[in-house]
């Protein structure tokens, strides 16, 4: 049985990064894992996919989850989520979040990847280029280049360490990527 990660519908650049991030991570750690999109990603992620050379993620079938294990990345609310969540065996969320009901790993960061950065650091996984650029996207999409109020320490301590990963100025990258 392989787990379908996913992340919101409309898909964003961090809903997409952390979905393709988490089930590489799963993988490299012994868990089958394929990540899903349940609509086409926005025009940022999609120049975040093509810039790093990454496929963007299949979207999820009507009806496959039914009776299968899913973790959520970036969203927890049913509204947000698969119509047919109710029917799949939900496992695991990764967010950042205000939490509703389930027990889910949260973290008071601007970025559901700053959190999966941090997943391959505590379980000493080596990230690759793409995943490396995968994640700096979001986080910097989502703090803004570290412009929001939401941004923290944490944030950008995983960008910068991930902007020398994926051989990236983040600042000028950045901005390409909001073009």
């Amino acid at each position: 049985m392989s787990l379908f990660v996913f992340g919101h519908k409309s898909p964003d650049t961090d809903s997409i990064c952390s979905a393709i991030s988490l089930a590489y991570l799963k993988n490299k750690l012994g868990v089958e894992a394929k990540a899903y999109a349940l609509e086409e990603p926005r025009k940022e992620a999609k120049f975040v996919l093509d810039y790093f050379k990454v496929e963007s993620p299949e979207v999820l079938p009507a009806g496959a989850i039914k009776g299968q294990d899913v973790a959520l990345v970036d969203h927890n609310e049913v509204a947000q989520t698969a119509d047919d969540i109710a029917e799949a065996n939900l496992v695991e969320v990764i967010d950042h979040h205000k939490i509703g009901c389930l027990s889910v790993r949260i973290m008071p960061v601007g970025c559901t990847c700053t959190i999966i950065y941090n997943l391959f650091k505590e379980n000493n996984v080596e990230i690759p280029y793409e995943i490396a650029g995968l994640l700096l996207s979001a986080i910097l999409s989502d703090t803004l280049i570290f412009k929001s109020p939401t941004t923290t320490e944490l944030d950008k301590e995983a960008a910068l360490a991930l902007a020398e990963i994926a051989k990236v100025d983040y600042e000028k990258y950045g901005m390409e990527m909001f073009k």
